[in-house]
């Protein structure tokens, strides 16, 4: 009796040895882990000239299906909350507000990571968000015609314009990841002719496209303003008191209003497309079951589907976790000076000389118990310095 109780026939070797051979189950159950890491690469991937986010299909595809029907028609919202904790400062206003946009956090997050690391001090940095060039005025010249015909064709395919994510390698990845999954679903196809493995390895491709091409990712990405016509905004980014990097973001004329995209509310236009984008979900979910039915009956060539899901699945942590430029998630920026001391307050000093208000503006996000008194004495020179300058310009305006 002892060796029944301890090994019993549902665990004899030749039923281990055929899970192995063909595992069944596991794939069932891989389909509804991993909701939230599909979230988070569509959500890096969205977007684009294209609309095209080229999330592989994976496990965890079945369980996100569900989770956006229950956000489409609850909060109506599709993009993730922000995951990395951060404030926005405007240096004109003084007004502090917590970060909720995933882009602006993620554009934190990854300048701070790719930095040096500092024990001690602050680092400064300053951007410039670039907006659409204009184009050349024509010119009748020869020489200026084929130059500008040269540099025509020189230019990047997509210009940066504000909001419209630029491609880069974990895009690629993503596309090259998808046709390595069908090209490994047509081998049983053609040693075997059984085309169940292609059949739903396709089937599950065209759901994740079409998951990541939904109209409400572009517009609720990018949520926000533009710049009217001569107006000049400057924010601060930054994790907040401790931290040893700040991100300021000069915008003007037709530049994502970054404060407005701190707020990561709903646009307009998404509320107007709220119930197709719940009809469109429901649908899609419907189909995920169906894909999730189709799998569980599954008997043949099982290590084939593992196989595609496991390399869909590590192209979704890698999208959905890389370091990326900030351009590639539709925020343009060219670096335009940095200011780096050992001492908080000393960095604070000399980028509010090179860029105004910013160095005021973070006083009392670094030091929030308050200064010492020729410290004091220094904020309150420069306050007294802004408003002579402001009264001058205001006297001259109304002669």
């Amino acid at each position: 009796m002892a060796p029944t109780l301890l090994f019993p026939r549902s665990l004899s070797f030749p039923n281990i040895r055929a899970q192995w051979e063909n595992p069944t189950d596991i794939l069932s159950i891989l389909l509804i882990i991993g909701g939230d890491i599909i979230q988070r690469a569509v959500a890096s991937l969205a977007g684009g000239p294209y609309q095209i986010a080229p999330v592989a299909f994976s496990f965890g595809w079945v369980a996100y299906g569900v989770n956006t029907v229950l956000s489409a028609i609850g909060s109506g919202k599709l993009m993730p909350e922000a995951d990395f904790k951060s404030q926005l400062i405007n240096t004109g206003s003084g007004i502090t507000r917590q970060n909720n946009s995933w882009v602006l956090g993620r554009v934190l997050r990854d300048h701070v990571n790719r930095g040096p690391e500092r024990e001690r001090g602050l680092c400064v940095s300053v951007f410039r968000a670039t907006t659409l060039p204009c184009p050349a005025a024509p010119s009748s010249s020869p020489t200026s015609s084929t130059k500008t015909k040269h540099e025509t064709l020189s230019s990047p395919p997509h210009p940066r314009i504000p909001g419209v994510p630029l491609y880069d390698w974990v895009w690629y990845t993503g596309a090259i990841t998808i046709l390595l999954q069908l090209c490994i679903a047509a081998i049983p196809a053609a040693l075997y002719h059984s085309f169940s493995v292609l059949t739903i390895t396709l089937g599950g491709t065209l759901l994740a496209l079409a998951s990541g091409a939904l109209p409400q990712w572009s517009s609720e990405k990018w949520a926000c303003r533009r710049l009217r016509a001569d107006k000049t905004k400057t924010v601060c980014l930054t994790e907040g008191n401790g931290s040893a990097d700040v991100m300021v973001i000069i915008s003007s004329e037709g530049a994502l209003d970054i404060e407005d995209l701190a707020s990561a509310r709903n646009p307009p236009a998404s509320r107007r497309k709220r119930h197709l984008t719940a009809a469109m979900s429901c649908c899609l979910a419907i189909l995920w079951l169906l894909l999730l039915l189709t799998v569980c009956g599954f008997k043949e060539h099982t290590w084939y589907l593992l196989a595609i899901g496991s390399l869909g699945m590590a192209q979704n942590v890698l999208a959905a976790g890389v370091r990326r430029k900030a351009s590639a998630l539709g925020v343009h920026l060219e670096k335009e000076g940095e200011v780096v001391r050992d001492k908080v307050w000393n960095t604070l000093v000399v980028a509010e000389e090179k860029w105004r208000g910013v160095g005021l503006c973070l006083i009392p996000v670094f030091f929030p118990n308050g200064l010492r008194k020729e410290e004091q004495a220094w904020r309150e020179t420069r306050l007294e310095v802004y408003e002579k300058e402001k009264e001058e310009k205001e006297g001259k305006a109304g002669q």
